[in-house]
């Protein structure tokens, strides 16, 4: 799964110097590199290739980053093991959603038996939030289906109001941009590489830690201020009960923000794949323009049947 964004940040929203705002405790990621010498370069090459480490990366106020982390975080609401997760789903519509939208979105619903962000009554199994027409539209592609169901897709256009809440979703059979297969090769890869794009599929990790920090985010990064409600029932959904106790002492000791482990807001961030399945590596970048830029890597470890959040710890900063 990759996020391929740049940032498109709301003026005026992040005046506070990152330097002496991040706390870091200074413990250390190894890493493993598997070489085989006696393998011939081509094949060296394509290992590396299909065995290159899955990443995401966020870019607060990009549209595209945006309306994934709300569809990424919706979807988890809606596919929780114990059941949909109502208070989440209600949360993420209240930020992320116009109120006259929302009503426009229930009317439908009503009329439709069906969930008005998914156009559908059940979840998609994989998601793609790419461009839209213009700086204000983005597409997404659910999949719906899989394994011994008919694979379905449905594309949708999401339209955001320049705050980034969205004022209108609609269904459409306009696919995602692509580059034109009668173009010459140079400049259809430019057109390729120029479509940014969000891909992530339900149960997996990395994408379920993206949809919880990049929704993070934006709820403590609101334009009005920060979304307490949303923030709250995100630590609620993906944090083990136990765990969200250990956090609340140690922001109390801290003072700072224990999921973030600052007292700002980073303006980009990256989730990859950590040393094993249950640890995924998360990297805030703050600051940036006047204000210096402050690096904190982040391992966070999940339990193995629901993957909820069982520890975050800070490996460096700098």
């Amino acid at each position: 799964m990759s996020r391929n964004t740049h940032a498109r940040r709301r003026p005026g929203r992040r005046a506070a110097v990152a330097a002496g705002l991040v706390l870091a405790v200074g413990l250390g990621v190894s890493t493993q590199v598997a070489a085989q010498a006696a393998v011939p370069a081509p094949v060296k090459a394509s290992a590396k290739a299909s065995a290159a480490v899955r990443s995401v990366s966020g870019f607060n106020g990009d549209p595209v980053t945006q309306v994934a982390d709300f569809y990424g975080a919706y979807i988890d609401a809606k596919d929780d093991a114990a059941g949909p997760d109502t208070a989440l789903a209600k949360a993420l519509r209240a930020h992320y959603l116009t109120p006259a939208f929302a009503k426009k979105l229930e009317a439908w619903e009503k009329k439709n038996q069906a969930d008005g962000l998914l156009r559908a009554q059940n979840v998609p199994v994989q998601w793609t939030v790419s461009e839209g027409a213009n700086g204000l539209e983005v597409v997404v592609t659910l999949t719906f289906g899989g394994g011994e169901s008919p694979t379905v897709t449905t594309d949708l256009v999401v339209k955001q109001e320049p705050t980034g809440r969205v004022t209108d979703i609609r269904t459409t059979s306009t696919a995602p941009a692509k580059a034109s297969a009668k173009a010459p090769a140079k400049a259809s890869a430019k057109a390729s590489a120029a479509v940014r794009s969000v891909s992530g599929r339900t149960g997996d990790s990395v994408t379920r830690v993206a949809d919880f920090y990049g929704a993070y985010v934006d709820a403590k990064d609101a334009p009005t201020g920060p979304d307490a409600a949303l923030a709250k029932a995100l630590r609620a959904h993906y944090l083990t009960p136990a765990f969200a106790e250990r956090l609340k002492a140690w922001e109390k000791k801290n003072q700072a923000d224990g999921v973030l482990r600052a007292q700002n807001v980073p303006v980009q961030w990256t989730v990859s794949e950590g040393a094993d399945s249950r640890e995924i590596a998360v990297t805030h970048s703050f600051g940036g323009g006047e204000s210096p830029t402050v690096t904190t890597n982040l391992v966070v470890e999940l339990e193995p049947v629901f993957g909820d959040v069982t520890d975050i710890r800070t490996t460096s900063a700098r």
